[in-house]
């Protein structure tokens, strides 16, 4: 998907404003910036209203409750979720070290990591900085070090911006025609079907994710990323081959979550085996292996 067609979708449903409205010389002249728009990419303040309204959309499909909704809201993270924050921040900063063409900006408003209150394991993150991880994915995870495996995985695909691709082409054909016909004024109708074509944008992105999964080379993607963010970050690399291999096992009776949506673990591990055996050496300090258990599996 072109990416920059939903710039020029939410540039017209700002030039537009409500719903109705004359093609004035200065109307028209805030159209075809709109069009121009769509030569561009997303601008962050762009991918980050997309990436709410898909984190909404995750939520309400899935009918997902997480935890320390109220910390969320106050800004005072506790738990599990103030940890899987923690892991995520020091992920996410090193992502940065690791740049590659094509990288989405980092978000605006930061990142979010969102612990699903959900036993399956899966794991899945939307634009502009919102990943999601279920306990089952966290408790199934024997050491930070593989938490941090996940964790750079989904960073990985924002980062590359995964979501956005998943978007079909013909959802933006003949929008702008459907405007720019309109010889005197875009009534309600026109500017329902442009409604219409960004909300179906949404809906690409959350079945994606919560459906139909990544294509096999972008989840190889994501995986050869992530790896990269871990060892930047301090990570055993390991820790990712020894979290596929508890996904392995768990795909040959499992089905749905992370098994309906991403390739076989199996293939994902020959993937990275030649790139970690290569990969620095990395001594677990106890503090980390201590934080895990306080914040995962609540002992001292």
């Amino acid at each position: 998907m072109n990416r920059a067609r939903i710039a020029a979708v939410l540039a017209v449903a700002a030039a537009l404003g409500s719903c109705k409205v004359s093609l004035t010389p200065e109307g028209i002249a805030k159209a075809y910036r709109g069009v121009q728009e769509a030569r561009k990419d997303l601008t962050p303040e762009n991918e980050y209203y997309v990436g709410r309204a898909v984190a909404t959309n995750i939520l309400a499909r899935g009918n997902y409750k997480y935890r320390d909704a109220s910390g969320f809201q106050s800004g005072k993270l506790a738990g599990m979720t103030a940890y899987v924050n923690a892991v995520g921040s020091v992920v996410a900063n090193a992502a940065l070290e690791v740049p590659h063409d094509g990288d989405r900006e980092a978000p605006i408003a930061g990142w979010h990591f969102v612990v699903l209150e959900d036993r399956t394991i899966n794991a899945f993150a939307a634009p502009g900085g919102y990943v999601f991880v279920t306990a089952g994915a966290i408790e199934k995870a024997g050491s930070e070090d593989e938490l941090a495996a996940i964790l750079a995985h989904e960073v990985a695909h924002v980062r590359r911006g995964h979501a956005l691709g998943s978007i079909k082409k013909s959802r933006f054909a003949g929008v702008f025609k459907e405007m720019l016909d309109s010889s005197v004024e875009l009534d309600a109708q026109a500017l329902g079907k442009l409604t219409e074509v960004f909300d179906g944008a949404m809906d690409d992105m959350t079945d994606a994710l919560l459906v139909k999964g990544y294509s096999r080379d972008t989840e190889y993607e994501a995986d050869a990323v992530g790896l990269e963010i871990m060892i930047k970050a301090g990570y055993d690399p390991k820790a990712f081959v020894s979290y596929l291999g508890k996904l392995k096992a768990t795909q040959a009776t499992g089905s749905g979550g992370f098994t309906a949506t991403h390739p076989k673990a199996a293939d994902r591990i020959a993937k990275l085996e030649a790139k970690v055996k290569v990969a620095p050496a990395v001594t677990i300090p106890k503090a980390r292996t201590t934080r895990f258990k306080a914040a995962v599996l609540d002992v001292e």
